[in-house]
């Protein structure tokens, strides 16, 4: 377990926000060693300590209320945050703690008073530092900048939704729903392709679904219903990014988080990786919650790691991705991508809709643009059909992902809520396509 010391300028401001803080979900896996104010006089009992109790179990009556200098400095080394809940001057405050060993990446800013939870700085050699939540970003270049930004609106939006109640959540779907669809949600009766998604987002994201949104347990199930041969060799699976042994990963391969989509970092080579860059891109994918960002719960079933995987050389020149979209456990529609999906939020640029006779289809789920040219019908169609099925048979919609390479079939993944559900209407994408594909699901 995780530990942590909580500070508040002045003790009455401590007291009075502490209970609030102590029932904050996002901070419940740290144990809180002691309250630090600057004019300490003594303990104090824990304001609703029965409510606290149903969050923290052995959580203690009262707690120590210390002085910042008071606190042994073995302590602050080996303390893994501290919660400033109040202070007048946030700068000399973090200045205060980074004096006594505490880096400003362990300091965390909490809304007390409505601090905005992000610590910047600009380190000796120039570099921008960015600090939030225990994560710490070097913004050297523009690509930094790309990554930080909606990395940490993300997080912030991840920590709002930790404390909504079950209940909150079809307002809050319905709200989202109202805002990108421009049309109410009908989760009474609901009939379309979108709305069937996001009622199965709320009411069938069982356990099965989140051990095989899982791209590390999910190869245990692939093993077993199609063959292991359809997987791509797994080179090492760790909890955090500083496990990794480096020395024994070959010099090409592919690092990828377990938990989400598009959590990817492509090593072409090993020796000219950027260890920082990827070190903190890592660590930002490992704290996001990808359920929490529109409401895919099987996604926060997942316990997050980094796996490695073989290089696959053909990403290089543009390695079709195949989509099986499968209703009621039959396959229906193939979307096909050419895969260029190297980092977080990326998408295709072209894609391309065919039937299970590789009739084209035009444009289905308005995307990204169509291929100008035709797509070559795989050589193993029929197969990748077949895994499809097999694959996606326990449910009402299921997307299974294929790769072919060197007339191999090989799975990429499986999704149970294409585009999290939300898909605004343009041009060929219209309410009457929503309608007609909803209908081919069966709740």
């Amino acid at each position: 377990m995780k530990t942590a010391l909580v500070y508040a300028e002045d003790e009455l401001t401590l007291k009075e926000s502490m209970s609030n803080f102590l029932l904050d979900k996002n901070y419940l896996d740290y144990k809180i060693l002691a309250l630090l104010s600057d004019n300490a006089t003594d303990n104090f009992s824990v304001p609703d300590l029965n409510a606290v109790k149903k969050l923290r179990q052995n959580f203690p009556a009262t707690l120590d209320v210390i002085t910042p200098q008071a606190v042994n400095k073995f302590v602050y080394k080996f303390v893994d945050a501290v919660f400033i809940l109040f202070a007048k001057n946030f700068s000399a405050t973090i200045d205060t703690f980074d004096n006594f060993g505490i880096p400003p990446r362990k300091i965390i800013l909490w809304s007390a008073n409505n601090s905005p939870g992000i610590i910047q700085f600009v380190d000796a050699d120039g570099t921008k530092v960015v600090c939030f939540e225990g994560l710490e970003f070097h913004v050297k270049n523009q690509s930094d900048a790309d990554f930080v930004s909606p990395i940490i609106k993300r997080l912030e939006d991840q920590k709002h939704l930790y404390n909504m109640l079950r209940e909150q959540y079809v307002p809050f779907l319905k709200h989202m729903y109202r805002q990108l669809m421009g049309r109410e949600l009908d989760l009474d009766n609901p009939k379309t392709y979108t709305e069937k998604i996001n009622w199965l987002k709320l009411y069938d994201s069982t356990p099965l679904k989140g051990r095989l949104s899982d791209k590390y347990s999910v190869r245990d199930y692939v093993a077993d219903k199609i063959g292991a041969d359809k997987l791509k060799p797994l080179l090492g699976a760790w909890d955090s990014f500083d496990e990794i042994d480096f020395d024994a990963l070959p010099n090409k391969f592919a690092l990828k988080c377990n938990h989400g989509s598009g959590m990817n970092i492509i090593v072409k080579d090993k020796n000219s990786l950027d260890m920082r860059q990827a070190r903190e891109k890592i660590n930002a994918w490992l704290a996001t919650d990808y359920g929490m960002s529109y409401l895919e719960l099987n996604y926060s079933l997942v316990k997050r790691k980094v796996i490695a995987e073989q290089y696959i050389s053909e990403v290089e020149t543009g390695l079709y991705d195949y989509k099986v979209h499968c209703f009621n456990g039959e396959p229906k529609i193939i979307q096909v991508l050419q895969t260029q999906n190297q980092g977080f939020g990326n998408r295709a640029a072209h894609q391309a809709f065919y039937d299970t006779t590789w009739e084209n289809l035009g444009a289905m789920f308005e995307d990204a643009p169509l291929f100008s040219n035709p797509i070559p019908k795989p050589s193993r169609l029929e197969e990748m059909l077949r895994y499809a099925k097999i694959l996606c048979a326990p449910f009402s919609y299921a997307r299974a992902d294929f790769y072919e390479i060197r007339g191999e079939i090989f799975f990429a993944e499986i999704t149970f809520y294409s585009d999290a559900g939300f898909l605004p209407y343009r041009r060929t994408w219209t309410y009457e396509r929503d309608l007609e594909i909803g209908n081919m699901i069966k709740l």
